[in-house]
Order: C-alpha cells, then structure tokens, then sequence
C-alpha cells in the first residue's frame, strides 16, 4: 500500500510539473551576454507568447493569437504538451482509483490492478510527448544560438527555466509508470491457489483390476501309452 502512495505522490507532482512547464513562457531567455540590446534587461518566449522587460520594470507580452502565423514546430510542441498534460490529468484519477487503499471498486483486486496498469500507459505516453516537446524545443534553440545567420539579431535566446522543467516532469512521468507496471497491487486469491479438484465424498478412485486367465495346458493323448 505504502508502494501506490509513493506512486500517487509522483504522479500529482509530475501532473504538476507538466502543466506548470505547460504554461510557463520560460522556454527561452536571453541572458546579458546574449544580446546586443542596451535598452532591454530581459526577454523571454514560450510556446503561447513572447515578452520583454525593460529597465523601467515595465514589461510587454506578445500573445501568439493566429495559429495560421505560427511556426511548424510551434504548433506540433502545443498539442504534444496538451495531449500530456490531459492524459497526465487522467492518469492521477485513474490512480486513485486503483490504489489498494482506495474505496471505489473496493474488494475487486482484478480491476485495480488493471487499472493501475492503464495508469502506467497514460503516464507513459505523457511522459515520452513531453520528453519529444522539450527536446524538440531545446534544439531548436540551440540551433538558433549557434547559427551565423542570427549573430546580428537584436535578441539571441537560450535554454530557459521551463525546458528544465520539463526533463524533470518527464522523467518523473516515466518513473512513475514504470512502479505502475511493477506495483499493480496485490492479486487475487484465485490466481495464486491451484485450481480445484472436484472428487465426491466417499468415493475413492481405485486402479483398473486386471484379470489373469490362467489357460490349463493340455495333455499329450499318446503320453498314456508310454
């Protein structure tokens, strides 16, 4: 039992972490030497908007609204983190249902087990979209830092605290739906006992009796003459 709360407590926090790396517009900042703005002390960008900081303290945020203006890569990064956090989402309830402790479908193992495991595949697909989304993203900036073609933009970004994040909220995905798989919950006592023999009472199997025929020989009709 100790085991499925240990696996609920990842699954809440890795569902956590998942929507917070979701929302979050951290996926990539500038840093002071990555930039030759003098007016802006900070920018940063995510998968819904773009801001910018100045040196006042006031800041602006752009909202990315027209789906038909945004980047491939984008769009494909937006749905893959969607899709994980639902099925994340998902996942815990699924989870604390099928805990053992857990007083829904109370007395049928069989189902929680079951569902534990339909809990191992959700965080399982969750875990590898977010692990694609944050990868995907972190070579795209990468890419941008090092190409010739950007070292003249007003802003060059990084890694930013959200894609952190997410290989943390991933790895945690994983984790989780792998003590899933090997901590379903206990099995039922049919599965583990052999299975029964029925023999009426009173009555007792006996082995086949085989009859001997002893066969007489016969005498020789001219053995009396000799």
């Amino acid at each position: 039992m100790y085991g499925q709360i240990l696996i609920f407590v990842l699954a809440f926090v890795s569902t956590s972490l998942i929507t917070t790396t979701t929302v979050w517009n951290q996926w990539a900042v500038n840093g002071p030497t990555s930039s030759s703005v003098l007016t802006a002390i900070w920018a940063w960008r995510g998968i819904w908007g773009d801001c910018m900081q100045m040196y006042g303290g006031q800041y602006q945020c752009e909202e990315m609204q027209s789906m038909l203006n945004e980047k491939g890569y984008i769009l494909a990064i937006r749905a893959m983190m969607c899709i994980a956090l639902s099925l994340s989402v998902i996942g815990c309830f699924v989870t604390l249902i099928g805990m053992e402790c857990s007083k829904l479908l109370d007395g049928n193992l069989s189902a929680k087990r079951n569902l534990m495991r339909i809990s191992g595949v959700l965080f399982l697909v969750a875990g590898v979209l977010t692990l694609a989304s944050v990868s995907w993203y972190t070579g795209v900036v990468v890419e941008d830092f090092f190409s010739v073609f950007t070292q003249d933009n007003m802003i060059i970004y990084e890694m930013g605290a959200a894609l952190y994040l997410g290989f943390v909220s991933s790895a945690l995905a994983l984790l989780t739906a792998i003590l899933c798989f090997c901590m379903p919950g206990p099995k039922p006592e049919d599965e583990d006992s052999p299975p029964y023999k029925y023999t009426p009472t009173g009555y007792t199997v006996r082995e086949p009796y085989e009859t001997k025929v002893q066969i007489p020989k016969s005498k020789d009709k001219y053995s009396e003459y000799v």
